[in-house]
């Protein structure tokens, strides 16, 4: 067994063993979930310090790599796995006499009529917080070739 420590926390550990019959490691969270296999020591690392990354559970880390980037006045988009595919649009409403401003997230698709809603925020902040990531067995660390 190693463990991954960053700043004297742990972030996880490495474990050696079998799957189906061929030796591999495996990643583990500090409270025994799976991040997943790997056949190399140096891949289970690199997967077990993605994860910290991505979930905010490593030392001084926060969850997301990236913040919102606006790309209009009133619109931003959201980063999370793909290094090159969107997960969430969010856009600003100004407030009317029947409502006060918000900010509503939905999920990225390239035509507005694939996206579907996540929810009405008041801050930006909150829209971001709100937009989930796929479990590490999903997440690409490779451009997306759609």
């Amino acid at each position: 067994m190693w463990l991954l420590v960053e700043r004297g926390r742990r972030v996880g550990s490495i474990e050696y063993g079998k799957v189906r019959q061929r030796r591999a490691f495996r990643a583990v969270t500090p409270t025994g979930e799976l991040v997943g296999y790997t056949w190399s020591l140096e891949r289970a690392c690199d997967r077990l310090w993605d994860w910290s990354v991505r979930t905010g559970r490593g030392a001084g880390l926060t969850a997301w790599p990236w913040p919102p980037i606006q790309v209009a006045e009133n619109e931003w988009v959201i980063m999370r796995n793909s290094p090159s595919l969107p997960k969430a649009v969010v856009r600003f409403f100004d407030a009317t006499a029947a409502r006060p401003a918000y900010y509503r997230a939905v999920t990225w698709a390239p035509g507005s009529e694939g996206r579907e809603l996540i929810g009405y925020f008041l801050t930006l902040e909150l829209a971001d917080e709100a937009v989930l990531e796929d479990s590490p067995g999903r997440i690409s660390t490779e451009p997306d070739r759609r």
